[in-house]
Formats: C-alpha cells, structure tokens, sequence
C-alpha cells in the first residue's frame, strides 16, 4: 500500500497545482453567482477527477500483478517517463513563453455567466485534458496493478482524488467561510495569476517532473 501512494500521491500533487482548473474557480468565485456555482464547478471537478481515475484503476485489474500490495517495474517505468516528458514540456514551453505575451484563456471570459448546472459540467470538462488524462492514467495503472484488496484500492482512489481537488476546493471553501474577508485576496490572486499562469504552470510541472523521475529511478535501482 505504501509503495503505491508513494506513486500516487506525487501525481495527485501535479493535478492540485494544475493552472487552469485554479484560474477557473477564483473567476467563478468572483462571479455574481459565486457559492451555487462554486460548489457546483468543484462538485463536477471532483466527480472527474474520481470516475477517471476509477475507470482507469478497474482497467488495469487485467494486467498481472507481481504480488501482494507490490507495484510492477513497468509502472516505475511509466512513473519516470511521465517525469522526463513534465520536465521536457516544461523547458520547451519556458524557451516558447520568451516570445509569447501572458494572455488569459478565452474561456475565461464565459465564467461569470455560468449557472450551477453548466458550472457542473464544466468541471467534468475540466478533467478531460492532455495533462489530467495522463495523471489520471498513471495513477489508475498504478492502483490496479498493484495487488490490493478493494478496500486499500479504494483508499487509494480517494487519496488520489482528495489531493487532486485540494487546490480547487480550499479555494471554494475559504469562500464560503470568509465571504466579503476573502474577495480582495482573490482579488489580487486573479490579476497575478492570469499574469503568471504560463510560469506557475512550468513551475510546478518541473518540480513534479523532477520529483517523479527521482522516485522512479530510484523504484527501477532497487527493484
């Protein structure tokens, strides 16, 4: 069990650091509308987040295992190239960024018009990205390949989503207990991070990256 959130753990930290689904819920959170439909954005973000990894989880029981609660060497193997290809998207996107102004996302401009339903689906939508698909991907082969009872298996699902949504939900949260306290604060994490979004993103994708390939390398050395 240990060994597999070891895994998981750092790829549900690069989903909670994911750039895009932060800049969604602080827009929507200064909204006119903002607790119905924040609630409802983190409802369908979290609800993603669990039925990817889930379904992926379920697909990977067909794959033999190696023992009890013991990951294979092709996920360590998956784990490290996951990591180069982070830290390779991140360097390439730092030398791109140097000719590219900052600009926010079109989308973001429809957020304040959006009702709780639509915020819903948008949250599902939100999962189905390059990026969340293959840490969601990652994490469910790493979870059914490994031998785990359903219990520990679930555990792992739910650690993984728990993490995964911390970001978003923290946010949606400090709201709905701070109100009119909170608003300037994200006030001014709005302006800087549509500003910043491209460098947190390289950021935090080189960081995981690195940290992945650390753990992976070391996972494939002493198996």
């Amino acid at each position: 069990m240990e060994s597999v959130l070891w895994y998981v753990i750092p790829l549900a930290m690069a989903l909670a650091l994911s750039v895009l689904p932060i800049l969604a819920a602080v827009l929507i959170l200064l909204s006119p509308n903002p607790v119905p439909v924040g609630v409802g954005y983190l409802a369908g973000w979290a609800l993603g987040v669990l039925v990817l990894v889930s379904v992926f989880t379920l697909g990977a029981r067909i794959v033999p295992s190696v023992g009890p609660e013991r990951m294979p060497g092709w996920a360590h193997g998956v784990e490290l190239v996951i990591g180069i290809l982070l830290v390779v998207y991140a360097v390439i996107s730092q030398v791109r960024s140097r000719t590219k102004d900052a600009v926010a996302p079109s989308w973001t401009r429809a957020l304040s018009a959006l009702s709780p339903r639509r915020a819903l689906l948008f949250g599902i939508a939100m999962n189905v990205r390059p990026k969340n698909l293959t840490l969601a991907v990652a994490a469910g082969l790493a979870i059914g390949s490994a031998a785990l009872n359903p219990v520990a298996s679930g555990l792992a699902i739910v650690v993984f989503t728990v993490v995964g949504i911390s970001t978003v939900a923290g946010l949606v949260l400090s709201f709905l207990f701070g109100d009119k306290r909170v608003r300037p604060a994200l006030e001014r994490f709005s302006i800087w991070l549509q500003r910043h979004s491209g460098l947190v993103l390289r950021v935090s994708l080189l960081a995981i990256g690195l940290l992945l390939i650390g753990i992976g390398t070391t996972n494939l050395v002493s198996a």
